[in-house]
Parts: C-alpha cells; sequence; structure tokens
C-alpha cells in the first residue's frame, strides 16, 4: 500500500467535512490535530463566528491565518488570538493596529513582549491597556515609566506587578492614590515600613484591605485591632484569631 494513501484519504475526509453544510462537521475539520493549512485557511472564512473559533484554537492554525482574523467581525474569534502560540510579531503588530481595544488589552497581559510591541503599547489610546501592560510588562524601562504615570489607574496597574523594586513599591505604598496603594497591599510582597505606614493610612478602605488580607503580619494586624474604625478593627481582630 502506498504509505500516503492514508494521508490523503485523511485529507479528503477533512475537505469534505470542511465542506460540509452541518457546522457539527466543519467544527470537526476545524479542530482536527490533522487538519492542513489550506482547510484551515478555507475554514477561516466560515460564516459561523464559532468555526472560526475553533480554528484560532487549532493550535496548528498559521500566523498568516490568525492575521487575517485580528479584524474579525466576532468578538471573540479576535479574542482568541493574543495567547496562540503561534501569535508571532506579525501578528502582534496587526493587533496593536487594530481598533479593539479589548483585544490590544488582552495582547499587553501577554507573559513576553517584544519591546517594540510594548513600547507602542505604553502610548496606546486606551487607558485599560496601558494599565494591563503596567501589571504584566517584564521590562524594566516600560514597568518604571508606567508606575510613575500621571493617571492613577496605570499606576495601580503597576502596583499590581510582581517584578516592581523595592524602591517602586517604597514610591508606590505613598501613592496620592488610594485605589493604587490598595492594589500594591493585595498583589505583591511589601517591606515591614511599607506596611506599617499602610496601617495607619488615611483611607479606610486601604487600612480593610490590609486588615483582611491573609499575608498581613499579625504585628500589623495588632495595630489595625486598634483602629479607630470599628469595621477595620473587627476585621483585624477576627484575623488575629484566625492565626
Amino acid at each position: 500500500m502506498d504509505p500516503g494513501s492514508g494521508d490523503r484519504a485523511n485529507t479528503e475526509m477533512l475537505w469534505k467535512l470542511a465542506r460540509d453544510k452541518r457546522m457539527k462537521s466543519r467544527l470537526t475539520a476545524a479542530q482536527s490535530p490533522e487538519v492542513s493549512r489550506d482547510i484551515l485557511e478555507f475554514l477561516a472564512a466560515d460564516e459561523a463566528p464559532a468555526v472560526r473559533r475553533v480554528v484560532v484554537a487549532n493550535p496548528h492554525c498559521s500566523p498568516d491565518i490568525l492575521r487575517e482574523l485580528v479584524n474579525d467581525p466576532h468578538a471573540s474569534v479576535r479574542w482568541a488570538i493574543p495567547p496562540h502560540p503561534h501569535a508571532d510579531i506579525s501578528v502582534r503588530r496587526a493587533i496593536i493596529a487594530s481598533r479593539d481595544g479589548t483585544l490590544r488589552r488582552l495582547l499587553a497581559e501577554s507573559a513576553e513582549l517584544e519591546p517594540e510591541i510594548a513600547h507602542v503599547l505604553m502610548d496606546d489610546d486606551s487607558r485599560e491597556v496601558k494599565a494591563s501592560l503596567a501589571a504584566h510588562t517584564t521590562l524594566p524601562d516600560v514597568l518604571t515609566a508606567l508606575a510613575a504615570h500621571t493617571d492613577p489607574k496605570i499606576r495601580a496597574g503597576a502596583a499590581r506587578n510582581p517584578r516592581t523594586t523595592p524602591e517602586q513599591r517604597h514610591a508606590l505604598a505613598r501613592d496620592p492614590a488610594a485605589l493604587v496603594r490598595a492594589n500594591l497591599l493585595k498583589f505583591v510582597e511589601l517591606a515591614e515600613d511599607d506596611l506599617r505606614l499602610l496601617a495607619n493610612d488615611r483611607s479606610i478602605n486601604v487600612r480593610w484591605w490590609l486588615a483582611t488580607w491573609p499575608t498581613t503580619p499579625v504585628g500589623i494586624l495588632e495595630i489595625l485591632a486598634q483602629d479607630s474604625h470599628p469595621e477595620v478593627a473587627d476585621q483585624a481582630a477576627a484575623a488575629l484569631a484566625r492565626r
């Protein structure tokens, strides 16, 4: 038997499924690990968003197809693109040119971004995109710039980033915006002097979060248990009792 006959038969079967009027058949073809690039390209133009979404989910989907689908009319198709293993820099360039702010935000949340892409996202029109970049970037210069941004929501994003330096955390613990200070204590490990400062924060909300957070040291909880606001004091006392 010709060793290639089985492959040809399988390809023919997948083409038959891809052209079937029943969406279930086309979905089967789109998710097949043996589907060819030609078939995926064909299905990328399918009328059903569910089929196009499965095309994006297929790990064999090529960068060329992903770039075509960056401007897909259905959001669920577009939003599945950033984490794809073949979403290379050409795909990311297409995403940063997209008018879909949520798609750009999802790209900003990627674990690793090329400096070229990250620096474009730093100047994005959307504060949500910049805040997400601040929270996830691994690039020190990008994080430094966003941690000192004039917009408190973007600084609050930086406060969530575990890659902040002790000096940056020290500054963020003294940020004028309560949202920044609250995010800081919820997402990163702080030095003792920063925790003591936050235990006497002017914002009741910040002190309440510190009293309820599971990693707050006993010494800080003891300070909060004496807080002038009863809700803060009660939360701290309850946390101490659980310890």
